[in-house]
């Protein structure tokens, strides 16, 4: 055997097993796809959802969305009530609060469109401060969902409203959930995606609100704006609300489908193959932004030196592995 092929081998070997510690360290908190997650209570990130939103492709149906809307915002209300301290202003009264979970009932009435989707955008958007900032990076965007210059804020040219009324905040969930004159809320956007009986409706509508278009390719990790939306979208379905994303921005969009406990739905069957694997350290998983406002720009990736590509031939044993720790870039033979 020469140097190199020793190397190789060890190398091999070492790939392997980190792989299985990896899977070991995420199979106490994630499940598989197709298994119901409606009694999930853990805020954890689930899965990383590369490609196209199918769940044919591993993203998880509506059956596998947290059960109740009651419960979904149970579990976002410590962060909502804390969540405008991050900008320096006054956080969330109950009452502030407890309206965002009637305006958003309320329009899921009017609309016709799942509160529990809808509370996935805003938790996204603003994390529930209700005095949350307005941006404008080219198109003005106030209020608890950042909507496409809409009217609904407390938060406007300096003009701070404490306590925000009721009204205000019904307003912000109408103009992100039924649109304004100048782009479309949420409803327009899932019915120009197919419509709210199928599960990829809603992260295609999702991405679309996020960059105002789905990537030609029709992967929903490239294109413009937040490369992790769709991801993050799906996860907050499922349960996630706190814990870290472990979703790379500058990674997602080579994705061409999700990967649960660190398993391709597409890339784990099948005999052993010769693929192209990169170490990602695990100080390089990407945190969520501390600001959700800036959802116009990706939050920086950590950057470093990965460790040397290597060209190994790895089993069905491989497929244990982490997105977290590793990242196929392409598969080819020699």
């Amino acid at each position: 055997m020469t140097n190199w092929s020793l190397f190789l081998a060890i190398h091999g070997l070492h790939l392997i097993a980190e792989a299985a510690n990896a899977s070991s360290h995420l199979s106490s908190i994630v499940k598989p796809p197709g298994n119901p997650l409606h009694e999930r209570s853990t805020g954890l990130y689930t899965a990383v959802l590369g490609g196209n939103g199918m769940v044919a492709d591993g993203w998880p149906g509506i059956d596998q969305w947290l059960e109740s809307f009651g419960a979904m915002f149970e579990n976002n209300k410590a962060i909502m009530s804390a969540s405008c301290s991050q900008w320096g202003l006054p956080n969330n009264s109950d009452d502030e609060t407890n309206s965002i979970k009637d305006a958003i009932l309320q329009v899921e009435q009017s609309s016709g469109v799942d509160a529990r989707f809808i509370l996935s955008i805003v938790m996204q958007e603003s994390k529930g401060c209700v005095r949350v900032q307005t941006t404008d990076n080219g198109v003005i965007n106030p209020g608890l969902m950042q909507s496409h210059d809409g009217s609904g804020s407390c938060n406007s040219d300096g003009n701070i409203q404490n306590p925000c009324p009721r009204s205000e905040i019904l307003q912000m969930i109408r103009d992100g959930v039924e649109g304004t004159p100048d782009g479309p809320g949420l409803k327009a956007l899932i019915a120009q995606e197919g419509g709210s009986t199928d599960a990829d409706s809603f992260y295609k509508a999702a991405r679309a609100y996020n960059s105002g278009a789905v990537a030609s390719s029709g992967n929903l990790g490239q294109g413009i704006a937040t490369h992790c939306y769709a991801s993050d979208i799906a996860n907050r379905l499922m349960g996630w609300t706190d814990g870290p994303s472990l979703c790379a921005p500058n990674v997602i969009g080579m994705l061409s489908a999700a990967h649960w406990e660190g398993k391709s739905a597409s890339a784990c069957h099948g005999t052993a193959k010769t693929s192209h694997f990169r170490s990602i350290p695990s100080s390089h998983v990407y945190s969520q932004s501390s600001n959700p406002v800036a959802s116009a720009f990706d939050s920086p990736y950590a950057s470093g030196v990965a460790t040397t590509p290597v060209v190994i031939s790895l089993g069905t044993a491989a497929c244990a592995c982490s997105n977290r720790y590793f990242q196929k870039e392409q598969a080819f033979s020699k």
